[in-house]
């Protein structure tokens, strides 16, 4: 019989990895890529600036299908997951994610 053990333990993102014993790379943000991609347009530029958002601000649904992720580009599928390493990555500065934020709801990004 499989039993899964539910706790209210909060453990930090480095005991987790430590506990799976599998390195995960954290990628940081190239915001000034993003910021050409979404001004770029096109369906990678939207689907870039909904994760964003989406990542920033958790409320905010991401109203596409993960799926989508096969129509972008390498480097939109390396930002993509960069928007995802956002909250994790040592250099976490909620001031410049929020100053990049209002720049990609001004290029249109919605929010």
């Amino acid at each position: 019989m499989n039993s899964i053990n539910h706790t209210s333990q909060h453990i930090t993102l480095a005991e987790s990895l430590a506990k799976q014993g599998q390195p995960v790379q954290l990628l940081l943000l190239e915001s000034e890529l993003l910021l050409q991609r979404i001004k770029n347009g096109g369906h990678s530029g939207k689907f870039l600036a909904h994760a964003f958002i989406s990542s920033y601000r958790p409320y905010e649904l991401f109203e596409h299908s993960l799926g989508e992720i096969m129509k972008l580009d390498a480097e939109a599928v390396r930002l993509f997951h960069e928007i995802l390493h956002i909250r994790f990555t040592p250099n976490w500065d909620d001031a410049a994610l929020y100053d990049l934020e209002q720049e990609i709801i001004q290029l249109g990004g919605e929010s």
